[in-house]
């Protein structure tokens, strides 16, 4: 095999002198062992040259098909790349990331092309020229550790001459589906009422004013309370007010663009709303004045699955139930029927069992 040499020219306009061609020979990779003819010896690089051996070797040409793995990384290695690169898989593991494209990124405009363009069939709904749309986001109160950074929100359509009620009714919390009560001895027996029946008490929180939902005489001022905290000492929240919502519009305040407001309902449900735009209505908007509120995004939101099957989604969380492998214990509802009830319906044990609403109920 003959030597193999990298050169680098000098620095210089002179051309190189040519290099003297060797014959093949075994011995030239070894000049030690090479005979005293000229032709057999390794050629000596010519003056001015900086020459850099390069040894080939068979490991460097293994091809085999055993190869390594590249997510091991050596424990003992001192490659600074190779530290980050272990830190990035940790730090993967943990979270448990998916970079997958989920079906809600996939129909995220599905629900705005719904409403566009659609023209009411009587025309005392036709939205009037000059109306003013906002474009508003109610962020959802979910405490999970992937929604910290980034929360999950509704983003909804209003037309500034609708009241604050009409927003307030068309907002979709999973707080307002809940069911009071315990029914581990009637699971059967449908619930009378849910939660936004028995509780219509609501206020949103704009520009230090609260705005209290009082359309029913059931309907208590939520928004009391503070006001008292804040007016018993000097806490230098300046003098906050009150009003009904069912009285203003939107078209009647001064409103922020991009700033937090405060929508609160259940008594301690809060919601941050933000108004992200405001414009005026155009031919290519939904024209149909009964068709808003209209929502034109929806979250989606991680559904909790059975503590058994791990297929379906939770019905019942059960208390102090010697069956069940934790306290508090998720079931759906197959699962729940099979593990504390026989076959005629008789309760087995002793257990307190309460109707549980997933949040992915609206995706």
């Amino acid at each position: 095999m003959p030597a193999i040499f990298a050169c680098q020219l000098p620095a210089t306009d002179a051309p190189a002198p040519p290099l003297p061609v060797a014959q093949p020979s075994s011995a030239a990779c070894c000049p030690a062992q090479s005979s005293g003819s000229p032709l057999l010896q390794a050629p000596s690089p010519p003056p001015g040259l900086s020459c850099r051996h390069v040894p080939s070797s068979v490991d460097t040409l293994d091809c085999s098909k055993e190869t390594t793995n590249s997510d091991v990384i050596p424990q003992d290695t001192d490659l600074v790349t190779l530290q980050i690169r272990k830190k990035v898989i940790e730090k993967k593991e943990e979270r448990l990331m998916c970079d997958r494209i989920c079906r809600q990124q996939i129909f995220e405009q599905e629900h705005e092309m719904q409403t566009v363009g659609r023209k009411p069939s009587n025309s005392e709904n036709l939205v009037p020229a000059g109306e003013v749309i906002l474009t508003i986001n109610i962020y959802s109160p979910v405490i999970f550790t992937k929604h910290r950074e980034n929360k999950p929100y509704h983003s909804m359509l209003v037309l500034g001459s609708q009241n604050l009620t009409e927003l307030r009714d068309a907002i979709s919390c999973v707080s307002d589906l809940q069911i009071g009560g315990e029914f581990s001895n009637t699971p059967d027996l449908a619930p009378e009422h849910i939660s936004k029946d028995l509780y219509k008490s609501a206020f949103f929180f704009i520009e230090g004013t609260f705005y209290n939902d009082l359309r029913y005489p059931e309907c208590g001022d939520l928004s009391r309370t503070i006001v008292d905290w804040v007016e018993s000492h000097d806490r230098g929240y300046g003098k906050f007010h009150t009003a009904k919502m069912e009285n203003y519009t939107f078209n009647d305040m001064c409103i922020k663009v991009g700033y937090p407001y405060l929508y609160c309902h259940q008594g301690d449900c809060e919601h941050i709303v933000i108004i992200t735009d405001v414009r005026i209505v155009h031919r290519d908007d939904c024209l149909d004045k009964t068709l808003y509120p209209c929502v034109i995004k929806k979250p989606w939101l991680w559904t909790r699955k059975c503590s058994v099957c791990k297929l379906f989604i939770v019905r019942w969380v059960t208390n102090n139930d010697s069956l069940a492998p934790e306290d508090p214990c998720c079931f759906c509802d197959t699962c729940f029927r099979m593990l504390h009830y026989d076959a005629d319906g008789n309760k087995l044990g002793e257990f307190l069992a309460y109707p549980y609403v997933d949040p992915g109920i609206f995706n």
